[in-house]
C-alpha cells in the first residue's frame, strides 16, 4: 500500500502494468517550502498560505510566472491530478485591443510539446468567462477549441488528466466534466507526458490572474516488460 504524506514522495508498487494499475505514484501537498528546488520556476511562482486546499499552503502562480515539474525523464503514460482556486477575474470585452493569453496549465512531454487548458481573451470572439484547450509545438500553438466549462465563482475545483496509453487523453474538472475539446486532439499528444506545467499567462498590469494549486497526485504505468529470452536448445 503506499502511503500517501503532504511531501513530494515517490512509491513504487510491485505491481504488472494494466489500466488499472501503476508502477510509481507521486503526491504533492506544498507543505515543505524547499521542495520547489526540484521545480522549474520562472517569476513569482511561490509557496503561499494566501489560499490552500489541504494543509497550509499551496503553489501560488501569478501572472508572468511558471512551473513546470518533470517527473519523468523519458515520456510515460499514466494519470495526473490537482487542485486549482481559479480567482475568477474576467477582463472585459470591450477593452481589449489584442489576444491576451491567460493563465494556463496541463501536460507537458519531452519535446515540450504541450496540451493545455488555457483562459484565452480576444476582442471579439472570445466567450465571456471560460477555458480553451491548446495543443503546442516547438512554442508555437497549432490548434484550440473552446471548453464546455464556465467559470463563476473564485475557489477550488479539481482537474484530472487521463493519458494511460497512446489511444487515451482526456481532461476533466471535478470528476465528472469531460473536456471533449482535448479529447478529440489525441493526435496532437499521443507520446505520453513527462512533466506538469502551471502558467500564470501574460502580465497585463490591469485585471491579472492569480490560480494556486494543491494536492498534486502523479499515477504512472510500467513500462512493458522486455520479452523473455528463448532458452538455448
Amino acid at each position: 500500500m503506499v502511503k500517501t504524506i503532504r511531501s513530494l514522495v515517490f512509491a513504487v508498487i510491485a505491481v504488472s502494468f494494466s489500466a488499472s494499475l501503476f508502477a510509481e505514484k507521486v503526491t504533492e501537498g506544498f507543505e515543505d517550502k524547499t521542495v520547489l528546488k526540484k521545480w522549474e520556476i520562472e517569476g513569482d511562482a511561490v509557496i503561499s498560505e494566501d489560499q490552500f486546499h489541504g494543509g497550509k499552503t499551496s503553489l501560488k502562480v501569478p501572472a508572468g510566472a511558471s512551473a513546470v515539474y518533470r517527473f519523468s525523464k523519458e515520456n510515460a503514460f499514466g494519470t495526473v491530478s490537482f487542485w486549482m482556486y481559479d480567482s475568477c477575474v474576467n477582463v472585459s470585452q470591450t477593452s481589449m485591443k489584442t489576444v491576451w493569453n491567460g493563465p494556463h496549465f496541463g501536460l507537458i512531454n519531452s519535446d515540450d510539446d504541450k496540451a493545455l487548458l488555457r483562459i484565452m481573451w480576444r476582442a471579439k470572439n472570445a466567450p465571456p468567462s471560460g477555458f480553451c484547450t491548446t495543443f503546442t509545438a516547438e512554442n508555437q500553438m497549432f490548434t484550440f477549441g473552446w471548453a464546455s466549462i464556465t467559470r463563476k465563482t473564485a475557489g477550488w475545483g479539481k482537474w484530472s488528466f487521463t493519458f494511460t496509453d497512446a489511444k487515451t487523453l482526456s481532461a476533466a474538472f471535478n470528476d465528472d466534466k469531460e473536456v471533449k475539446s482535448f479529447s478529440d486532439k489525441i493526435e496532437f499528444f499521443n507520446k505520453g507526458a513527462n512533466g506538469i506545467v502551471f502558467n500564470g499567462g501574460q502580465d497585463i498590469k490591469a485585471k491579472n490572474e492569480t490560480f494556486y494549486y494543491d494536492d498534486i497526485e502523479i499515477e504512472l504505468a510500467a513500462p512493458p516488460a522486455a520479452p523473455a529470452k528463448e532458452k538455448a536448445k
